[in-house]
């Protein structure tokens, strides 16, 4: 049997020698009793001797060869070496605590056989540097469930103690150390303490609070960061409940959210119509600042002001009724275009012919001179003849010419038509050629056979050829050339 002097100091917990954990002999509140080494010894002499008191064997761990060192005077291997002994060591076991409250409750004390636990878990990363220590507490941070906890909250003795009670010379570099890495890595924000000092400016922000920052759920908030690109999105494999942005960084979207509205508040600010705000968006105008799939679109409406007064700046002052100047919307009607395409001849430009209407504001107030812009918008002759001109031409329905040509068995080109300003489908003589190549409606083909049509639809019918069906559907006499070849048509004498 062994006992030795220094066994007495805390951090010790076993013979190295034998791989037997220490047992604790006696226990006196009397000082002079308690030394009397000679009486207890006697009193449990038999015990020892019997072998009660001896325990299961236990292997050396790193913390337990690394204090027996550091206690025979040598040094270790390690970042502890640069520091005294016992703080060195307390610091291991409040690491070591907090480590393993990620399954032990730091509310549950571990028994006495079990205290070396704490030592030899924040020995583990104490013994491989600052950077490790910094690593633990950054996982911890993550797999403590609470993202709303302080630190005392994930860190439970380690903060209290070094913040409160471990306050000396000795301490100092572990408080440093857990205070730097709680600035560095933790959303403190004015009002908050760190450490017993008061936080003076912000460094960081997290989803949580940043939403409480300007008053918003924290799920919607994090849905219109993962859209801006700051965090992972919600259900990502890789969302990392502790994420942290910059405060610099995220400040002035967190000031621009204060002023996002949604589409319907956008178009009540701005007095634009429903069909008007459509129609603008249509053609690239008013898009949102913030869209995505797991929110609806937001608008900042100072950017959006800023477009429109960029736009009135030079505008002049127009009163109502007068004879030659419009809302844009009913310039756009007029002219049969998108008010976006009256628009796109403004933006960048400084025309004399766009103003604003007197009483009137946001959209509401755009007006344009109707006599400038008729000039811009004057065109030249159509390209080709409308479907209706085209069935008119041939003794066609219209919408028996519309489906040919909507079916693609007539080319067209989609032009716009220089009355009416509106997309159509215009054919041009090349499409004329293609239609008469390949059909020939029925008086067409009686004339050219010199007989009535009648005669011939009779001919038609004995010698079961039918009319052409565009994907089933009834066009009329319509019949296609390659039909009636086959059936001896292909001459006008026959």
């Amino acid at each position: 049997m062994f006992i030795r002097g220094h066994w007495l100091a805390p951090p010790n917990s076993e013979c190295l020698a034998h791989a037997h954990p220490l047992v604790p002999l006696w226990k006196d509140s009397v000082v002079q009793s308690r030394y009397s080494t000679i009486s207890n010894l006697s009193a449990i002499s038999d015990q020892i001797i019997s072998g009660v008191l001896d325990v299961p064997l236990r292997e050396p761990r790193g913390f337990d060869r690394w204090f027996e060192e550091r206690l025979a005077g040598g040094t270790g291997d390690g970042w502890l070496d640069g520091f005294s002994l016992f703080p060195a060591a307390h610091f291991c076991e409040l690491l070591g605590r907090a480590v393993l409250s990620y399954k032990i409750p730091k509310s549950r004390k571990l028994h006495a056989e079990h205290a070396w636990w704490s030592f030899d878990a924040g020995y583990v990363f104490a013994s491989k540097g600052e950077a490790a220590v910094r690593s633990a507490l950054s996982e911890l941070q993550q797999l403590i469930p609470g993202e709303n906890l302080g630190p005392k909250g994930k860190f439970g003795d380690l903060y209290d103690r070094l913040a409160n009670d471990l306050l000396s010379e000795e301490y100092g570099p572990f408080r440093e150390l857990l205070r730097d890495h709680i600035a560095e890595t933790w959303p403190l924000g004015p009002g908050d303490d760190l450490m017993g000092e008061p936080v003076r400016k912000r460094r960081l922000h997290s989803v949580t609070s940043a939403a409480r920052e300007v008053g918003m759920d924290s799920r919607r908030m994090r849905k219109l960061l993962s859209e801006a690109g700051f965090v992972r999105p919600t259900g990502s494999d890789q969302t990392d409940p502790w994420d942290l942005i910059e405060a610099d960084k995220i400040g002035p979207f967190l000031e621009g959210i204060r002023h996002f509205v949604s589409a319907a508040d956008l178009q009540k600010m701005l007095n634009l119509s429903r069909s008007q705000f459509d129609l603008l968006r249509r053609d690239g105008y008013l898009q949102p600042a913030l869209d995505g799939p797991d929110h609806k679109p937001l608008w900042d409406i100072r950017a959006v002001r800023l477009f429109f007064d960029d736009l009135m700046a030079n505008g002049v002052l127009v009163y109502p009724q007068h004879p030659d100047w419009f809302h844009i919307a009913t310039a756009a009607q007029r002219f049969k275009v998108r008010p976006g395409e009256i628009l796109g001849l403004a933006v960048g430009k400084e025309p004399d012919w766009l103003g604003k209407l007197a009483g009137k504001d946001g959209y509401e107030a755009i007006a344009v001179n109707i006599l400038a812009v008729g000039k811009l918008f004057h065109r030249g002759p159509a390209a080709g003849m409308s479907v209706e001109a085209f069935a008119k031409s041939f003794g066609l329905k219209p919408r028996a010419a519309m489906i040919l040509v909507r079916g693609g068995h007539v080319p067209s080109v989609m032009e716009r038509n220089p009355k009416t300003g509106q997309h159509q489908p215009l054919l041009t003589p090349a499409s004329i050629t293609a239609f008469q190549q390949r059909f020939v409606p029925l008086r067409t083909l009686a004339r050219q056979l010199g007989r009535s049509w009648q005669a011939v639809l009779r001919d038609l019918e004995a010698a079961n050829v039918s009319p052409f069906l565009p994907e089933g559907q009834d066009i009329g006499s319509v019949y296609e050339r390659s039909v009636l070849e086959r059936n001896g048509y292909s001459r006008p004498e026959i």
